[in-house]
């Protein structure tokens, strides 16, 4: 029986409108909720912590902003994209090509290849960094870029931990709940609905690369995660099972969030943040964009050939 939910025959640009709608009263719901648990749970108001601006040097303030990032994750992303998935595809699981396993070696070949686009990662960050707009727009880039200045301030405040436990805290909450939530709206259900709408695999994939990168509201960090997006977004063609690029994504922020802990607390000096940089950069980058690619290529033949095994013995 076909995989379609009530809302299923929906026109794509339907689906788009309806997708931005559960997300906004997701977020409205559950952020509400949220702060209403933290008011009952601490005696502390969340309307007095929002206009205190956040400030992250007080740990109180840390803490309801790092419960702030869990709750609106799972409103905006989580929670509307299974009610999205269930409403239009009946079975979550299978509209989000996540009823199957992954392959062990495609996962594998999927954490490599997060490992050999750092070079081209690291390219894109110091490209995006030295870019400047017209100076009719310096007002606007002014804004961004104390927008930016912000949003690092609050990140090293998070990262900033020295305990296996804070460690923990900060998997959970950089890595666990956006590698699911984001992947499930950009890769399971953006991708999957542009591909809809123009027919086109490789336009779905840089499209919801696209919104993910914006989302983040980054400017200075917006090639690189376009970049990111748009292989997370290829894992997902090249296997056709939305726990590769999920996986992928958990890696990578693992990873950052991990080098960062040992090298704030002394354990290690490496930067991986220069890896690729330096004097040929731009050849490291071409480098580690072909190895990328390549990995994605054997990805891509080492599932098709285990759809033909299956088919067979099937």
């Amino acid at each position: 029986m076909e995989n379609k939910g009530i809302l299923g025959a929906l026109h794509p640009s339907a689906q788009l409108v309806l997708l931005v709608a559960l997300a906004l009263a997701g977020l409205a719901v559950i952020t509400t909720l949220g702060f209403m648990a933290w008011a009952v749970i601490f005696g502390v108001n969340s309307l007095e912590l929002l206009a205190q601006g956040g400030n992250v040097a007080e740990m109180g303030n840390l803490n309801f902003i790092r419960y702030s990032q869990v709750i609106s994750h799972l409103g905006l992303f989580i929670i509307p994209s299974v009610v999205f998935a269930t409403l239009v595809g009946r079975q979550p699981l299978q509209y989000l090509n996540g009823n199957q396993k992954p392959l062990l070696t495609t996962v594998l070949l999927a954490a490599l290849a997060i490992v050999a686009a750092l070079p081209v990662v690291n390219y894109l960050i110091a490209l995006n960094a030295g870019l400047q707009l017209p100076e009719v727009m310096a007002g606007i880039e002014e804004w961004m870029r104390a927008a930016e200045d912000r949003a690092k301030i609050i990140t090293h405040a998070f990262l900033e931990v020295s305990t296996w436990q804070g460690l923990a805290f900060n998997v959970f909450m950089i890595a666990v709940i956006p590698s699911i939530g984001e992947e499930f709206v950009f890769r399971g259900i953006l991708q999957k609905i542009f591909r809809q709408w123009t027919g086109n695999a490789h336009l779905a994939v840089w499209i919801s690369a696209v919104l993910f990168s914006a989302m983040h509201m980054q400017f200075y960090g917006f090639l690189p995660r376009l970049f990111l997006g748009a292989v997370l977004g290829y894992m997902l063609v090249s296997t056709g099972n939305i726990w590769v690029p999920v996986l992928a994504h958990f890696f990578n922020n693992t990873a950052a969030v991990t080098v960062f802990y040992l090298k704030h607390n002394n354990y290690i000096t490496v930067d991986i943040e220069q890896i690729g940089l330096g004097s040929g950069a731009f050849l490291f980058a071409i480098f580690s964009l072909i190895a990328t690619v390549m990995l994605l290529l054997v990805m891509r033949k080492i599932q098709l050939r285990q759809n033909l095994f299956g088919a067979h013995s099937g």
